[in-house]
């Protein structure tokens, strides 16, 4: 894997993207349980700025398959083009998520839907690579 090359693919893996995808989707919903859980359990200790702070971002994640889904239905088509040219890297996939992301967030008036994207696009990137390990394309000699 390279920060902006991916290997070539004749033909996209579709069941591997298919897959990264769900868990792109449904990983920030359950680590905003995981946010919320954890504020049931040490409410009482913590100040309450920084329980409610934990509420939010619990709240936030839990919801964002909602918004996350709609980015993902744009995003696989981008991905499938740039996994087939092999332009699939890190920043290739990061800049993707952050302009779906902005499309998406400046037509809802969500203000950090840039960042909400490249952060969700990258963890498909990221699960594509656990699913399909890719290697960095070797120059020619």
């Amino acid at each position: 894997m390279s920060l902006i090359r991916s290997p070539e693919h004749m033909q996209t893996p579709w069941r591997d993207l298919l897959t990264a995808a769900v868990v792109a989707v449904v990983l920030p919903s359950a680590l905003g349980l995981l946010c919320l859980g954890l504020v049931s359990l040490v409410q009482p200790v913590l100040p309450a700025s920084a329980g409610v702070t934990l509420w939010a971002v619990g709240t936030a994640l839990m919801l964002s398959p909602l918004l996350s889904l709609a980015g993902m239905i744009l995003t696989l088509p981008v991905a499938s083009l740039l996994i087939r040219l092999g332009w699939f890297g890190w920043l290739p996939a990061a800049a993707t998520g952050a302009v779906l992301g902005g499309v998406i967030g400046a037509m809802m008036d969500f203000v950090p839907g840039a960042l909400a994207g490249a952060a969700i696009v990258l963890i498909l990137r990221a699960t594509l690579g656990l699913l399909r390990p890719m290697q960095a394309p070797q120059p020619e000699a």
